[in-house]
């Protein structure tokens, strides 16, 4: 019983937990970039901290994806099977939203501005 609790929390705050680990990952990368100036040389048009960011979130989303089409076949049966689903899928994609939103100023605007 625990354990099939522990999958369902787990499956259940997937997104938020790397919308998280991709905020705190972004404004690192930022931050070293600022301090260091090698990562703000530019490449194809935007400097390699922008590249980075920008694969990060492709990361992210893809993992959010992922763990989501992964986890809904796989939990566990309750009395309304539809609610972690749902609730899982409305989290995920707020946080995917997040992942997106605070992509968008990479690519708007200039680092360090």
């Amino acid at each position: 019983m625990q354990n099939s609790f522990s999958r369902s929390f787990l499956f259940m705050l997937a997104g938020p937990l790397i919308w998280a680990a991709h905020f705190l990952f972004i404004y690192s990368v930022n931050g070293i970039a600022c301090a260091r100036p090698a990562l703000i040389q530019s490449w194809a048009g935007m400097p390699i901290s922008s590249w980075i960011i920008t694969g990060a979130s492709l990361l992210a989303l893809a993992a959010m994806a992922a763990i989501y089409v992964r986890g809904r076949t796989r939990t566990p049966a309750t009395h309304d099977p539809g609610f972690l689903p749902w609730v899982a899928g409305m989290l995920a994609l707020l946080s995917a939203v997040a992942v997106i939103w605070e992509t968008m100023p990479v690519l708007i605007l200039p680092a360090c501005s």
